[in-house]
């Protein structure tokens, strides 16, 4: 047993609001011991993949190079090549055309001569393999798994569902805590409210399941505290969700416009945003003209404010990225966020009246994130700005290695002056 342990636990699609002492007990309990960050927010697009990397580098999309959960690559021929970020062969792609499969070193790679790191995932293999494509750790998933620097069987046991995160997580605090650090990524509820309206018994059932399996996790820290070892515990959500209103074709309005979607011009759907990537041969002056116009976009991120989103304008063709329109109405079990979500790619369902996410939605930028351990006060409340980036140089700093390596662009949570303790 090492001396120190660092755990991160991801409940999927979680937002802020759902908690409560008889919904999600645990979480309630854990907002006792640590400090509660009310002032965390998502990336953007609010998306698991591009969460995925930004955690595992502590970097914005701009330097890590994943811009989204879909997006394109940009050939050298001049055209587009639209990629879905969780196909397992995503990341391999990048790096057969960009030299990396991220721009950025992982938790993983920083931590392999430093005790490891061991990923437990349960949401797409391309979100899992985000956490550490260079195969330094060991990732456990349902269709991809490795141990450092070869491939393993993959867990086939595990399915989607509450189900399947109960038996990861089991197998989680059997062989994953004996490294430096242990992230357990829950594929719940995010999978019941993309496929269920947000506060339906199924999504509520989702969310308590999941505050289930971060107390067996409480229960193993609390068991390793008293055995002398000293235990961080992060836990929390990467975004929010809000309902489905109406699902916007946007390729075709834009070929019903005459601009030609197609090898140079693809607009990626990243559920309640779009990522629009256009070849450097086209202008980009009538497309985005036409978008300003759409009464269906609620925030058309350009330039300034497309960079100040954490993106890198100009990269792999990126233009522009659009915000779907979105009010505070309720669904009809009363739970407020409606928006309008972009068409997915075929094969894909709508899923309307269902939950989604992507876009700057109230619920979809307030995920939760809790610390309990050394630096962060029980009971203790930071509003203060604080993102998914944070999350590596956090985790970093309590294993002793926040001073080594490439920069990132998050800086540590602990003891900072924003965080308020009780009273």
């Amino acid at each position: 047993m090492t001396d120190r342990l660092a755990l991160l636990v991801i409940l999927d699609g979680l937002r802020r609001d759902a908690l409560s002492p008889e919904r999600t007990p645990n979480l309630w309990r854990l907002m006792g011991r640590g400090t509660a960050f009310t002032g965390y927010r998502s990336m953007f697009p609010s998306a698991t993949r591009i969460v995925s990397a930004s955690t595992a580098t502590g970097c914005l999309p701009a330097s890590h190079g994943l811009a989204g959960n879909s997006l394109a690559l940009l050939r050298e021929d001049g055209t587009l090549l639209p990629l879905d970020a969780g196909d397992p062969g995503f990341l391999p792609t990048r790096r057969a055309l960009r030299g990396s499969a991220l721009d950025r070193p992982t938790l993983a790679d920083r931590l392999a001569p430093h005790g490891g790191v061991a990923i437990f995932s349960n949401v797409s293999p391309g979100a899992a393999l985000a956490h550490d494509p260079n195969r330094s750790g060991r990732l456990v998933q349902r269709a991809i798994a490795h141990e450092p620097g070869r491939e393993a069987a993959p867990a086939t046991d595990i399915t989607l569902d509450a189900a399947g995160d109960a038996r990861l997580t089991a197998r989680f605090l059997e062989e994953g805590l004996g490294g430096a650090l242990g992230l357990l990524w829950l594929g719940e509820p995010d999978a019941s409210q993309h496929a269920h309206p947000l506060g339906s018994p199924a999504a509520w059932a989702a969310i308590t399941a999941a505050d289930t399996r971060l107390g067996e996790v409480m229960a193993a820290v609390d068991r390793r505290r008293t055995a002398g070892q000293e235990v961080l515990l992060l836990a929390g959500s990467d975004h929010g969700h809000e309902t489905v209103e109406a699902v916007i074709d946007v390729e075709a309005e834009l070929a019903a416009a005459g601009l030609d979607p197609g090898e140079t011009l693809v607009t990626a759907s990243n559920g309640t945003s779009v990522l629009v990537h256009l070849a450097p041969s086209r202008d980009p002056a009538p497309v985005l003209e036409f978008l300003r116009a759409r009464p269906w976009v609620g925030t058309l991120l350009e330039g300034e404010a497309l960079a100040a989103a954490g993106q890198r304008p100009g990269a792999e063709g990126l233009i522009a990225a659009i915000a779907m329109r979105r009010h505070g109405g309720v669904n009809q079990y009363g739970i407020p966020g409606m928006a309008l979500a972009a068409k997915p790619v075929a094969g894909k369902p709508d899923r309307l009246g269902c939950g989604q996410h992507g876009g700057l939605g109230a619920a979809e930028q307030a995920p939760v994130m809790i610390a309990d351990g050394p630096g962060f006060a029980p009971g203790g409340r930071d509003a203060a700005p604080a993102r998914p980036i944070d999350l590596a140089p956090t985790l970093l700093a309590f294993l002793g290695h926040g001073d080594a390596g490439v920069p990132m662009d998050g800086r540590p949570l602990q003891s900072r002056p924003s965080q308020q303790p009780p009273g």
